[in-house]
C-alpha cells in the first residue's frame, strides 16, 4: 500500500483544476344405455296369439314407454342447454366474488402497510430537499477544498487519474478501474477474481506459453473482463500487450515481477471514497429581525422547508390518519410500536439546523445512516468556541433531549430526524454553573468560533 499512499501524495500536489362442461346430443339417452332400450313389438293387429287383451296392453306398455322416453330426450337437450347457461353465468359471478376478494385483500395490505409496515421513502422524492445542492468531497485526491455535485466529482476524479496513466501506469489503472465499477460491487468482485487468476497461473507455470495468451473472444473474458471499464487498461499496466492478429492479448515479459506487483495492488487497492460535504451555512439575526423567525419564512432556500398546499393537505391527510388509528382496535405491541420511529422509514441524507439561544442558526448535512454523535463531534470540532463545555440538543418537534453521552448508537434515522430537523442548542445546566462558580469573567453567551461567524449569511 505504500505505492498507493505515494501515488495520491503526489496527485495532491500535481492536481489543478477550477471548481363450462361436457354436453349431450339431443338424440342421446340421458341416462339409460342403449343396450337397456326395450325392443319395440308389433302392432296388435299383426300379432297371433290365444291371449288377446294381454297382447294389447303389452303394445300400448310399450307405445307409452317410447313416448315417455322421446319426452325425456328433449328434456335432457333443454336441460343440458340451461345448464351451460348456468355453469357460464355461476363461473362470472365466482370471478367477480375473486376479483373483489382480491381487491378488499390488497386494500388490508395497503392499510397495514400504511399505518404499521415498511414505508420506504426515498429522498430523492422528496420535495424538501434539493439533492443538485448537495457537495461532495474527495480528501484523498484533492484534498478538503474542492467540493462538487456528485457526478461532477466522480468526472473529475476520472479524468484525473487517466492523466497519470502514463507516469504511474500501474496505481492510475487500478484506481481507475475499482473507482469507476464500485457500483456493481458483484461484478466488479467477479472480474477481480478473473484478472488475479490470469496471474497466478502465469506466476505459477512462467514457461507454459497458454498461460500466457487471453484470447479476445473467450466467453470468460468477455463477460466478465471486458465489459468493465478500465480492465483492459489494467491488463496491459500488469505487462499485457495486443497481439499482432489482434485476437489476443499477450504476456510477454519473462520476469513475473510485474505480474506480482499488479496482484498485490489490485488486491490491496480501495476505489476513492467520496465524502458528502456538510456544507455549514451560519444564518445571523439582523436588528429590524432579533427574535428567530419560523422555518418556513428562512431565505428561500431550496434546502429549507417550503410551505405549499401540498404540505397543507399532506398535514390533514396525517391528521386524518391519527385519528382513524386510533379509532382502531390495537394491540399493546402496535402501540409502543407507533411511539417509536419507524426504522423502516429510509432516508439518504438528512439536513439538521441548530438554533442557538442567541438567534444564530447553524445548518449542516449528514447522511442519514450516521450516528448521532458524528453531530456532536462536528460541532465541537468546527463550530462551537468552548469544545470542552458539554451540551444538549433539544428537538423542536417532540421536545426530545440529546446529550454528547446518550444515543450514540443511533442514527440520525432512528432517531427520526429525517429528512430535516430544528434542533435547540443549550450547555448543560449543571456543568456551566459549575463553571461560573470557577471563572467569574467566563462568558457564556458566547457559542461559534470567530473564524466560522466570518462567513456567516444575513437573514
Amino acid at each position: 500500500m505504500s505505492n498507493i499512499k505515494k501515488f495520491f501524495s503526489k496527485l495532491k500536489s500535481e492536481v489543478k483544476f477550477s471548481k363450462a362442461g361436457e354436453g349431450h346430443r339431443l338424440n342421446e339417452q340421458s341416462s339409460t344405455p342403449r343396450s337397456a332400450e326395450p325392443k319395440p313389438r308389433p302392432p296388435p293387429s299383426a300379432r297371433q296369439t290365444s291371449d288377446g287383451g294381454t297382447a294389447a296392453r303389452a303394445a300400448a306398455e310399450a307405445a307409452q314407454q317410447r313416448l315417455q322416453q322421446q319426452t325425456s330426450w328433449q328434456q335432457s337437450g333443454a336441460s343440458s342447454s340451461r345448464t351451460a347457461d348456468s355453469v357460464r353465468r355461476q363461473a362470472q359471478r365466482e370471478l367477480e366474488q375473486e376479483k373483489a376478494l382480491e381487491n378488499q385483500f390488497q386494500q388490508a395490505l395497503d392499510l397495514k402497510d400504511h399505518y404499521f409496515g415498511n414505508r420506504q421513502i426515498s429522498v430523492e422524492s422528496s420535495p424538501l430537499v434539493d439533492l443538485s445542492n448537495l457537495l461532495f468531497k474527495a480528501p484523498d485526491v484533492f484534498g478538503d477544498d474542492i467540493c462538487l455535485p456528485y457526478d461532477e466529482l466522480q468526472q473529475q476524479i476520472e479524468n484525473t487519474l487517466r492523466l497519470q496513466l502514463e507516469s504511474e501506469p500501474m496505481v492510475a489503472a487500478t484506481l481507475l478501474f475499482l473507482t469507476c465499477n464500485q457500483k456493481d460491487k458483484e461484478k466488479l468482485n467477479a472480474c477481480k477474481e478473473v484478472i488475479c487468476k490470469y496471474f497466478d497461473n502465469i506466476i505459477a507455470n512462467p514457461d507454459e506459453e497458454k498461460y500466457r495468451r487471453i484470447r479476445l473472444q473467450n466467453k470468460v473474458y468477455a463477460e466478465k473482463v471486458a465489459s468493465l471499464k478500465y480492465a483492459a487498461e489494467l491488463l496491459q499496466a500488469g505487462g499485457f500487450i495486443t497481439s499482432d492478429d489482434k485476437e489476443s492479448i499477450v504476456y510477454q515479459e519473462r520476469s513475473i515481477e510485474p505480474l506480482t506487483l499488479a496482484r498485490d495492488t489490485l488486491m490491496n487497492g480501495e476505489p476513492i471514497q467520496v465524502q458528502l460535504d456538510r456544507n455549514l451555512k451560519i444564518f445571523l439575526p439582523t436588528k429590524e429581525r432579533s427574535s428567530v423567525p419560523p422555518v418556513q419564512q428562512l431565505p428561500k432556500d431550496p434546502l429549507f422547508y417550503q410551505t405549499t398546499v401540498g404540505d397543507v393537505l399532506r398535514e390533514k391527510q396525517r391528521q386524518k390518519d391519527i385519528i382513524e388509528k386510533e379509532e382502531m382496535l390495537r394491540t399493546k405491541a402496535m402501540r409502543e410500536r407507533d411511539e417509536k420511529p419507524e426504522p423502516s422509514v429510509q432516508y439518504r441524507y438528512t439536513i439538521i439546523r441548530i438554533r442557538m439561544p442567541d438567534g444564530i442558526i447553524l445548518q449542516v448535512i449528514f447522511q442519514s445512516n450516521d450516528r448521532l454523535s458524528c453531530l456532536f463531534d462536528y460541532l465541537r470540532s468546527y463550530c462551537l468556541i468552548y469544545d470542552w463545555l458539554p451540551f444538549t440538543l433539544i428537538s423542536n418537534g417532540d421536545r426530545r433531549v440529546y446529550t454528547s453521552q446518550d444515543e450514540q448508537s443511533m442514527t440520525f434515522n432512528q432517531c427520526g430526524l429525517v429528512p430535516t430537523a430544528l434542533l435547540s442548542f443549550q450547555w448543560n445546566e449543571q456543568a456551566l454553573r459549575e463553571v461560573l462558580g470557577q471563572t467569574p469573567n467566563f462568558s457564556p453567551n458566547t457559542f461559534i468560533k470567530p473564524d466560522v461567524l466570518a462567513n456567516a449569511t444575513r437573514l
